[in-house]
This record gives structure tokens, sequence and C-alpha cells, in this order.
């Protein structure tokens, strides 16, 4: 029987990476979607924060946080808010892992449609009755939106949630000083968090000079809308 430190060689080491590498590829296809799920998660997290009362629609570990504090300070109005948001991105996370483990290869393209209709029912809600409780089919589009991740060079990209991509460069950077994984999996972290700070920083400005929130949800739903035909492409590519 082999013994364990010896599966740990670095021949072993090279020909798994080696593997998992060829096997992600199209590489730059599943690069290109995360960083469009990634920006769009930051424009979405940045105008909910500063136009719809500081919640955040992906960040759900800043809502914690809110939560904690605003169970402090009873604040139950911001308490029952916040948790609302956090339980319909449960939600999402749920209903996107059920469309992913059971409607087979088309599961992104589903996913991205009932996130279009959660876009459309939260514009509706904004039109009809200009209230702010379009946080929450948003939010609930988030936690679909998460199950789309994708795996590039070693790096599980595309979430909305940024404290694990910092935390995955770190550790990605001492297993790449180590000779335990590529340079490429810390540098497609490092990318997937600047492209959500842009969406975020996109977001500001865009408000900051007048942009109204339902042109921006307008634009986030054309987005969606649009990236639908590319995640067709890339589906029948990887599945002939």
């Amino acid at each position: 029987m082999h013994s364990v430190h010896g599966s740990s060689s670095p021949k072993v080491n090279n020909e798994s990476i080696g593997h998992t590498i060829e096997r992600l590829e199209p590489g730059f296809s599943r690069l290109l979607l995360s960083s469009v799920l990634v920006l769009l998660a930051g424009f979405i997290d940045s105008i909910g924060y500063l136009g719809l009362g500081k919640v955040y629609l992906s960040f759900m570990s800043g809502n914690s946080t809110k939560l904690g504090i605003a169970l402090f300070e009873a604040d139950y109005a911001l308490w029952a808010t916040t948790g609302t948001v956090v339980l319909l991105f449960i939600a999402g996370a749920f209903v996107g892992t059920f469309i992913t483990e059971s409607w087979g290869k088309w599961h992104l393209t589903l996913i991205l449609s009932v996130e279009c209709v959660l876009f459309i029912f939260a514009i509706m809600l904004s039109l009809l009755f200009h209230t702010q409780y379009i946080i929450f089919p948003i939010a609930m589009a988030m936690g679909m939106q998460n199950t789309m991740h994708q795996m590039v060079a070693h790096a599980d990209v595309g979430k909305g949630f940024v404290s694990g991509t910092l935390f995955g460069i770190g550790q990605a950077l001492a297993k790449a000083v180590r000779g335990k994984a590529p340079a490429s999996e810390w540098a497609v972290l490092a990318l997937s968090w600047f492209i959500f700070v842009i969406g975020a920083a996109l977001g500001a400005l865009i408000l900051a000079y007048g942009g109204l929130f339902l042109s921006l949800l307008l634009a986030a739903l054309l987005f969606l809308v649009l990236v639908i035909p590319y995640v067709v492409y890339m589906q029948r590519t990887k599945n002939g």
C-alpha cells in the first residue's frame, strides 16, 4: 500500500494541476462569465447600499454584522428588513442549487432566466408602489447568481461575497510559493476581487451623478438578458 505522504510528491501534484487545467478548458469563457457575474454583484451591492437604506444585496457578511448591531440597538425594523434579505439570499441559493442539480446541461440558462424574472418583479414593485421592498427579489436573485460560480485555474470565482476571495488570494499565494499551486490561481482570484470593486465603483458613480435607481435596475436587467446568449453558447460548446 502506498503511503499518504508518497501521494503528495511534486510529480503527482504537477500532473494533477495539469489535468485540472485541461479539464476546465475553455478557461477564458469561464473567466469571462465569472467576471460578468462579480461585476454585476458589485454594481448591485453598491446601488443597494447607497440607494436602499444601506442594506447589502449580495454581501451577506456585512448584513450579518448589521443584524448583530440592530439587535443590540433594539432596531427591530432594521433587523427584520436585513434578516429577510439574508433569508431570501439563502432561498435564492437553494433554488439555484436545486436547478443546477436537477436541470442538466441548461441549468445556467434557467438560473439566469429566473433571475431576470426576479429583476422584472423588482422593477414592477418600484413602478407601482415605489417601495423599498424591491430589495427582496433582488436579494433572492443574487443568491441564485452565486450558484453560477466557475472554476478557473483552481480558483473558485464568480461569487458576490469577497471575504472568501481575499482569503483565497492569501491561501493561493502561500501554495504557489511552496509549488503546490500555479500562480494563475491567486491571479484569477485577485482579478475577480478587482472586478467586484470596479462594479461597486460604477454603481456609486452613476448614483452620484443623478442616476435613478429604476434606470439602474433596468440596466442590470438588460445586462443579464445579454449574458443569456453567451451562456447558451458556452453550454452548447461544452456539451457538443
